[in-house]
Formats: C-alpha cells, structure tokens, sequence
C-alpha cells in the first residue's frame, strides 16, 4: 500500500461502507464527496505551495483504484476534477492559472459538460458562446455531465466565433441547471445526466480557446481514471469472492470438496479472478508510468513533448485491451464461487459487470485495437483526443 493509499484508508473504508445501499436505492453519494473533500483528496495533485500533497501520477492512479474498490461511482465522478487539476498545472504560468489553482486549494470540486445529444457534428458542439449587448454569453444543453451534480466548477466545451473554445463556469450562476437524469444500467450515481446553460454571463478571462497545436496527454489522462476505476472493480469482485466463499456453510452433493472454502474448483476460481485484476492492475500501472514521462517532458519543455504524448496514447489503448476483458471476464465468472444465493439482490454482486459494462462503452476498445493496430502496420498516429456527435 503506497503512503499516500494508507493517509486516506480510514476516510476511503468509511466512504466504501454504505457503496451497496447506494446501488441498491441509488443514493447519490453527496455525503461521500464531502468527507473525501474534507479529507483533502480533492487536493492530492495540487504543489504543496497550494496546501496539496504534491501527488504525482502513480500515486493518483493508485489511489483512484483504491476508491473505486470501494465504489467505483466516486472514482469517475471525479474524473474531470483530477483532468481539470492536471491541465492546469501543465499550462504556461499566468495570473490565470493560479487562480484556477486556488479555486482547488480552497474546496473547489470540478465537473464536466463536455459532450451533447443533439445535432452538432462530430468535432461540433451545439453549445454556443456568443457575445451581445451585455457581454459573453453561453447557451446549450449538456450530457454525460459526470461529476457535475456534486461540483462547484464546470468546464463547459462550446463553439465560439473563433472556433471550440472551453468555458469555466460555476455550477451555481443564474441560467445553470443541473438535472438527475442518468438513467445507465450501471455507475448509476455518477450524477452523470444533463446540464443546461440558459444565457449564462461570461466574464473574458474564464475562457480558453483551444490550441490544437499544443500537445497535452489529457486523452490518455481520463482514459486512465476509467482504467483505474476498472481496476478498482476487478479488486473487489476477488474482495467479494473471498468474503463469499468464506461465510459459505452449504455445498453441493456433487461438490469437488467438503466445503467451499476446501472445494479446488472453488478455489480455482477465486485464483484465476485475482489473476485477472493483477493483470488489469499491471497494465493501469505501466501506462499509467508512460503518462508519468509525458508530463515530465511537458514541463521540461523538451522539443519531443509531442512524442512522449504519442507514448502515452498508445500504452493508454493498449492499457485498455488488457483491463476491460480482464475486469468483465472476472465480474462473470465471480458467480462461479457459489450457486443461486450469490445472485442474491442484496449482495448487489451484478454491480460489478454492469458497472465495468458501462465504463467499458465509454469509448468502444474495438476502435482502439484497430488505431493500435493501423500505427503497427501503416505508421498511423493513435488519435489523442476522442469524441462524438452526429455523423
């Protein structure tokens, strides 16, 4: 357990202890943010100049992975929290960057409203900033605002005259509206619904116009929050497994064993589930150390920033290859430690598939595997950034 795991153990098991509650009557975990905020993990990443622990991105990843063992909802609601946090400590030094750093240092938690379900092609956003007698404004409609129901910030993704241009908003300015309307069979208290902008004003220096030339790893980063919280769920169906098999006191005529905790087949199982999150969590791991040398040669300025990016981009996909089938593999094959009680609906055990289904389908691992594929054969970078809309 890495230090900064065992600094946060007591707060992370209280937070884990009402995880099946919350599945079971979908309880959106408000209380939960709050006792991580106060414990000061919303501020792990931040220089310790900013009252942070200076936590660099192993220690973040592993930490994440530790939340999402207990509730992997908790570690993706602050996927664009942390991906806010890290952006900013990689941009040019300004007036500007600090005071984003200092919303953090005193509380802050940030959200997202980055993605649509209307009519904006993909590259487009339907969300509009526009200027008008009064000033900026922001008009459009959000969804998949993971995060957002619990935050403070907002980053929000419109089309300015000039281009896509990012947008810091607070969730609490008059024309913001925030909606419970998540309806995924899996991560269902995410708060990952919709997320309305109705004439929002705008002051000039809350927005950034997107620099396409400028290399960032931030792709990578929130495919890797999504790694670490597949990882976290493949730690704790072997958790679960383990716990199950143990206060199991019937068995079958059949059976290989007396017990099941003494049955091999039994056994055999439980070992190859935790096979199966070593090899998710040796692969958050090793990606997760080429983001690492990526945000160095940010920082350092070094003239293959660019490359060190690409790097991180393709151990990110290749992360992902390795730890969706491992996770959804083991999340199925945990009903193979016991028989119909283990469908028990007050274990809750489904939750782990559908919550690893549902972080799977954020961005299809097919499209990856072919993108890893095209660079092996033909030299084609694996794009960094993804996103969607209408064809």
């Amino acid at each position: 357990m890495s230090a900064l795991v065992d600094r946060f153990a007591d707060v992370l098991d209280e937070v884990g202890e009402g995880a099946v509650e919350r599945e079971r009557e979908r309880r959106l975990p408000y209380a939960e943010v709050g006792l991580l905020r106060e414990a000061g993990f919303t501020t792990v990443t931040l220089p310790t100049a900013y009252g942070g622990a200076g936590a660099d991105h192993e220690d973040l990843f592993e930490l994440l992975a530790e939340v999402a063992r207990r509730d992997p909802n908790l570690a993706q609601l602050f996927r664009s929290h942390f991906s806010f946090v890290d952006r900013t400590l990689h941009a040019p030094p300004s007036a500007r960057r600090d005071a984003r750093l200092r919303l953090v240092a005193d509380g802050a938690v940030h959200g997202n409203a980055t993605f649509e379900r209307g009519p904006a092609t993909v590259g487009t956003f339907g969300t509009r900033l526009s200027r008008d007698a009064d000033g900026l404004r922001l008009d459009g409609t959000k969804f998949y605002s993971t995060g957002t129901l619990f935050a403070d910030l907002v980053s929000v993704a419109a089309q300015g005259d000039g281009g896509p241009v990012s947008v810091l908003v607070p969730t609490g300015a008059q024309g913001v509206r925030r909606v419970d309307d998540w309806r995924g069979f899996g991560q269902r208290t995410t708060g990952s619904g919709t997320t309305v902008l109705d004439g929002v004003r705008v002051d000039e220096d809350d927005v950034v116009e997107q620099d396409p030339g400028r290399p960032g790893h931030g792709g990578a980063f929130v495919q890797l929050v999504l790694l670490a919280a597949l990882a976290g769920i493949g730690r704790a169906v072997v958790d679960d497994a383990v716990r199950y098999v143990r206060g199991r006191t019937r068995t079958y005529s059949h059976a290989s064993g007396p017990t099941a905790q003494a049955d091999p087949i039994v056994q055999e199982v439980v070992g190859e589930l935790s096979a199966r999150s070593f090899a998710a969590d040796a692969a958050l791991a090793a990606a997760v150390r080429v983001l690492a040398r990526s945000s160095r040669a940010l920082l350092a300025g070094d003239p293959d920033a660019a490359g060190r990016v690409a790097d991180a981009d393709v151990a990110t996909a290749r992360a992902q290859l390795v730890v969706l089938p491992a996770v959804l593999r083991a999340a199925t094959d945990l009903f193979e430690v016991g028989g119909a009680s283990a469908v028990d609906a007050g274990l809750a055990l489904d939750r782990h598939w559908r919550n690893a289904r549902t972080l799977a389908s954020h961005n299809p691992a097919r499209y990856k595997a072919r993108a890893l594929g095209d660079r092996l054969l033909t030299d084609a970078p694996v794009v960094s950034w993804w996103t969607s809309g209408e064809a």
